[in-house]
């Protein structure tokens, strides 16, 4: 944000330590609450004459409100009845079946699996995802697990699965489709297990060589599926075209608008925000707001415009765990979207005692509230 605002948030740290124009000293610390700074510096123009005397003219700031989701979970519950997240150790059973079968392909590509198992397991997550109404909280981390793949495998099945729930209560379309997209985003990525190690686990931005390399991904988990024994044709070709794109520019056909499957479409949609919203080796997460609006900027280029507009009714235009800053210069986390409601969603602050609060937009306590900005974008 501009060096002029900074004064307004006491509560804030800077991200990174700020040194004198030498380099030799620094001239502002990071992690040290900005009240504290401004109290040596005494007069808030002095802080900002020093910035800007720096020829630093904006600044990234870091807010220490954010609440364990655990905690922010219990809060929800208190507010909301209906509010429900995916069971957990369905999750985790998922996550190890699907990890032990990635592992056997990586050894044997011959390998069939159980395509027993994996109905089994999807149906399950299936279950799980028509009673849940704030998908982002049923999502595992890389952290929590031994493989990126393995997550994100299973956070695109819950993402695909979710939109594909909302698009069936938005069009009328079959419920079958909840379970379609769900197996085809379990399978969508394990022809990566194909791929050359080197080049899945880099550090570095891959090669023109290696892109193409990886480009041919999802023709092998379509082999893999086949060989399987899947013979749902909207899986297969969900999981073959998952990296088509709207314009016609995404692999490995050109295919183009509504010639992409409809469970390709949101496999699309589901793959490109987990993968933002996940750190890799070379690359540093980005928000969820950051990935809600590339998603949202690339409807008609990248996306299918009615998958986008569902992700929007489902998320909300602030989706969970967006910094926002209120009309009253209250900062906070958002805790959860109103259902039919864009523009309010639940609000999570936390006080200077350390107490949390909820926020809730569209009450009529709260009506001359509203959010004037994202602070993560």
């Amino acid at each position: 944000m501009p060096v002029e605002e900074v004064p307004s948030y006491p509560d804030a740290v800077f991200v990174q330590n700020i040194f004198n124009a030498a380099g030799s000293a620094v001239l502002v610390p990071n992690k040290v609450p900005i009240g504290e700074i401004l109290a040596k510096f005494k007069n808030p123009d002095r802080l900002v004459s020093s910035l800007k005397g720096q020829g630093i003219d904006q600044v990234e700031l870091e807010f220490s409100h954010r609440v364990d989701n655990r905690v922010m979970k219990e809060l929800l519950k208190q507010i909301d009845s209906s509010f429900e997240t995916v069971n957990p150790e369905v999750s985790q059973e998922v996550g190890r079946t699907m990890s032990d079968i990635f592992s056997k392909l990586t050894i044997d590509q011959k390998f069939n699996f159980p395509k027993g198992e994996v109905d089994r397991l999807g149906g399950m997550l299936s279950q799980e995802i028509r009673k849940t109404s704030q998908i982002l909280y049923s999502l595992t981390s890389p952290e929590q697990t031994d493989s990126y793949t393995q997550t994100h495998s299973l956070n695109v099945s819950l993402l695909a699965g979710f939109l594909a729930k909302r698009l069936c209560e938005i069009k009328k379309c079959e419920q079958p489709l909840v379970d379609k997209a769900v197996k085809a985003g379990l399978l969508f990525d394990l022809g990566k297990s194909a791929m050359p190690r080197e080049i899945l686990e880099k550090s570095e931005p891959l090669t023109p060589e290696e892109r193409e390399i990886i480009k041919q991904h999802p023709l092998h988990s379509e082999r893999i599926a086949r060989q399987s024994g899947v013979d749902d044709q909207d899986i297969l070709l969900g999981i073959r075209h998952h990296h088509e794109r709207w314009d016609g520019s995404g692999y490995p056909d050109g295919l183009k608008g509504k010639d992409i499957p409809m469970i390709a479409r949101i496999l699309a949609v589901a793959d490109t925000f987990d993968a933002m919203t996940s750190n890799r080796g070379y690359k540093d997460a980005v928000s969820a707001k950051a990935a809600f609006n590339f998603v949202m900027s690339a409807n008609e280029t990248h996306f299918d415009p009615d998958v986008c507009k569902v992700l929007l009714s489902g998320m909300g235009i602030y989706p969970p765990g967006s910094v926002v800053e209120l009309s009253d210069g209250t900062v906070g986390t958002v805790a959860a979207s109103t259902e039919g409601n864009l523009l309010q969603p639940k609000i999570l602050v936390r006080e200077k005692d350390g107490s949390v609060r909820i926020i809730e937009l569209h009450k009529e306590t709260h009506r001359k509230l509203f959010i004037k900005r994202a602070l993560d974008v």
